[in-house]
């Protein structure tokens, strides 16, 4: 998730060709009088219903210094829109395309692009990229507007309207603590991004998590306060830390996993593990190699050397209607690939003749969305999965050449809920 952390809370940048096909398609996309379905006349007040299109919408930051980061889930979206219009002929005959607003990454920005898409361009419901404004969740829920999307804010969770696969709730799990268990890891060093944490940032989660599972939290290093590598190497050594955690992403740990090794200190000796909440794209392998060699990352999607029909429907589209992201295994477009799907799901279930109502109670029915194949939980019980936090990871290792990911297991490692209450408890804990 790609472990869903910070990261993946930032935004996006336009597509030139997938997208541009189902932007050009909104031209056509205004109000007509009397959408009909294949089973005859539908109602002509239905926002973003034609006889032959369904309009959705989608924000994120088109512009801005992070606007690169998201480029891949538009793009995941786009493949899977694509695929169903041209491939399936849409959904009961229409076809679905969206219009989309930049948010610029500002709070403020995404409500009035929300109240934008809902009032001017009269979309029948949203795909939102990681990052959805708590102010703007409020605004959709308050007019039952449907959306599908990645469950990254704590403000989706029990929101009937808002349909995810995964969501990250404002507590924690015990599957990380439990992986660093499993690894052999008794003494962690913990990385945070400064040292004004609330109770609900990422590193206060992973804390409590390895408290749950008996690993103790020696030290705490503060990413804008590290000068020296070389130092924080030593400081791990003399402390007898066998296990890095929290926000230690792919650059800072290319930089600290040789330091390390150069003096005795190597993944899989006397550091048992090294767990990283992002890198799973190629990328990392290209920049950093066998200096992130043995490194551990978790993430929320199916592991691509598992090669599922899912994995690779997804990898054909992306290579036929979005060929400019590569490499196309890249958990955000995974990410914008399942949003999609989700969407089409709804569109399904609510009939032939779709209304927001239809579409939120068919979607909220369902007890058994595979995820698009793609997912750790290929039966996810919509009707329940929104009241409570995901639980379910995938871990994947840096071969010891750092040229491959390798798969610790073909099965999610799933833990149990810490709720909110259970998580301060923990953190309060020496």
């Amino acid at each position: 998730m790609r472990s869903p952390v910070r990261r993946r809370l930032v935004r996006a940048a336009a597509l030139a060709m997938s997208a541009g096909g189902l932007a050009a398609s909104l031209v056509a996309c205004g109000e007509r009088p009397g959408a009909e379905g294949a089973g005859g006349a539908c109602s002509a007040t239905v926002p973003g219903i034609t006889p032959t299109e369904v309009k959705a919408g989608m924000v994120w930051s088109d512009t801005g210094p992070a606007a690169v980061t998201m480029r891949s889930f538009r793009a995941g979206a786009d493949a899977r829109f694509h695929a169903a219009n041209e491939e399936d002929g849409g959904v009961y005959g229409r076809k679905v395309v969206y219009a989309w607003r930049d948010d610029q990454g500002d709070q403020q920005l995404n409500l009035s692009a929300v109240q934008e898409l809902l009032d001017q361009e009269k979309i029948f419901g949203l795909i939102y990229s990681p990052g959805a404004g708590t102010q703007s969740a409020k605004l959709l829920q308050q007019r039952n507007i449907p959306v599908t999307g990645l469950g990254s804010d704590p403000v989706w969770l029990g929101m009937n309207n808002m349909f995810s696969w995964v969501y990250l709730g404002d507590g924690s799990s015990t599957t990380w603590g439990k992986y660093v268990h499993d690894q052999g890891g008794t003494r962690a060093g913990v990385f945070a991004i400064d040292a004004n944490a609330t109770n609900g940032d990422f590193t206060q989660q992973i804390v409590a998590s390895l408290k749950a599972n008996d690993v103790q939290v020696v030290k705490t290093f503060y990413i804008g306060e590290i000068t020296s590598w070389h130092t924080v190497a030593q400081q791990i050594k003399a402390n007898n830390i066998d296990a890095l955690a929290g926000v230690l992403l792919p650059d800072a740990a290319a930089k600290l996993l040789p330091e390390l090794a150069k003096i005795g200190v190597t993944v899989g000796g006397s550091l048992k593990v090294a767990l990283m909440p992002l890198g799973y794209d190629s990328s990392n392998l290209t920049q950093f190699g066998p200096a992130l060699a043995g490194a551990s990352i978790f993430t929320s999607i199916q592991p691509f050397e598992l090669n599922t029909p899912g994995q690779q429907k997804f990898k054909q589209a992306m290579s036929d209607y979005a060929p400019e992201i590569q490499p196309p295994t890249q958990d955000l477009a995974v990410d914008g690939w399942i949003s999609a799907d989700l969407f089409i799901r709804g569109l399904e279930v609510a009939g032939k003749c779709p209304t927001r109502e239809s579409f939120i109670s068919g979607l909220r029915a369902v007890k058994d969305y595979d995820g698009a194949g793609m997912t750790p939980d290929t039966s996810i019980d919509l009707s329940t999965n929104f009241r409570q936090t995901s639980t379910c990871n995938y871990a994947i290792k840096i071969s010891l050449d750092g040229s491959r990911f390798q798969p610790t297991s073909n099965t999610a490692i799933c833990g149990d809920v810490i709720s909110p209450e259970q998580m301060a408890a923990l953190n309060q804990q020496p």
